[in-house]
């Protein structure tokens, strides 16, 4: 046996080449696949958005937004002051709050609905600390924008545009003190489409998600960071109707048959095993979020602030 064409699994772990490759041809997903999509997938995206926008501004949303703030905040970022870089901003779910925390932001969002609906959204008083460029941030040249190290704070919560290692280094470049970049730590969860899945006969291979890459690339690369891995699930009831009709969309976001035959099997399936009208599922996934802090890679104080 030749040891020099032996590769161990510590060669495999600890080398950086290998995992800027398997970075590269990773399973990859898109969220809707315009080709082979049986529906118009404009009035998807712009159905998404709308409920996103309203899920993102709910009592929970804002919740949820809050507890990953408070666990920044945890890390000894102090929002006040702060300029921060809010890439991928959707409808400024983060954008807003980190202004109402005195913050100076630039929210980037390409999407025209998701602006208009940011625009909508911001209140008055917080205009003068948000700007918002509406272009696709993997197409933006820093050094033209003069963005490089401008930001204090680089932030992009669930953005598409961090699936390349490109765009993270750019945010990297960005940024002077801090980079938040939040993704899928496993596959996702949806009770219903995995029923589906068996009426349909479908073996799903295994997605691990984004956080696994990116996280050994900063470690193998030398950076100093912070993580946290969740699993966030939710309860929903919804009219079997309304599951039914976009039932296309939904087969087809999470990689099911959805041609003329499956939809039929599938939406017999639904109308036979639920007829009370209604039905509840649970949807949700494992989520990484990482902190790479940039100026300061030691541990923190931080000082609890009594809330008496």
């Amino acid at each position: 046996m030749n040891n020099e064409k032996n590769v161990s699994d510590t060669d495999l772990l600890f080398n950086l080449s290998v995992w800027e490759e398997a970075w590269k041809n990773r399973p990859r997903s898109p969220k809707y696949k315009k080709k082979s999509a049986p529906f118009n997938t404009e009035e998807a995206f712009e159905r998404w958005a709308r409920d996103y926008h309203v899920q993102s501004f709910s009592e929970e949303g804002k919740q949820r937004s809050e507890r990953i703030m408070n666990w920044i905040e945890n890390q000894g970022v102090e929002f006040e002051g702060l300029s921060i870089l809010d890439i991928g901003a959707a409808s400024g779910i983060f954008t807003i709050p980190f202004a109402e925390k005195g913050a100076i932001v630039t929210a980037v969002e390409p999407s025209e609905l998701l602006v208009s609906l940011m625009k909508e959204t911001i209140p008055t008083a917080l205009e003068s600390n948000i700007e918002i460029v509406k272009e696709r941030y993997e197409e933006i040249a820093i050094e033209d924008k003069g963005w490089e190290k401008k930001y204090d704070f680089a932030f992009a919560s669930m953005c598409p545009a961090m699936s390349d290692w490109k765009t993270i280094e750019q945010a990297i470049n960005c940024a002077r003190k801090y980079v938040y970049i939040s993704t899928m730590a496993g596959q996702k969860e949806h009770t219903l489409m995995d029923e589906l899945k068996d009426v349909l006969g479908v073996t799903s291979t295994y997605k691990a998600g984004d956080m696994g890459y990116i996280q050994q690339l900063l470690y193998l690369k030398g950076y100093s960071y912070t993580m946290i891995i969740t699993r966030e699930v939710n309860s929903f009831e919804v009219p079997v109707e309304e599951i039914i009709d976009k039932l296309p969309e939904l087969l087809n976001m999470y990689e099911l048959p959805s041609d003329e035959d499956s939809l039929s099997l599938a939406e017999k399936y639904i109308q036979d095993t639920y007829k009370d009208r209604m039905m509840t599922f649970s949807r949700g996934a494992r989520f990484g979020k990482i902190l790479i802090q940039l100026e300061q890679p030691n541990m923190k104080t931080v000082h609890i602030k009594d809330k008496r």
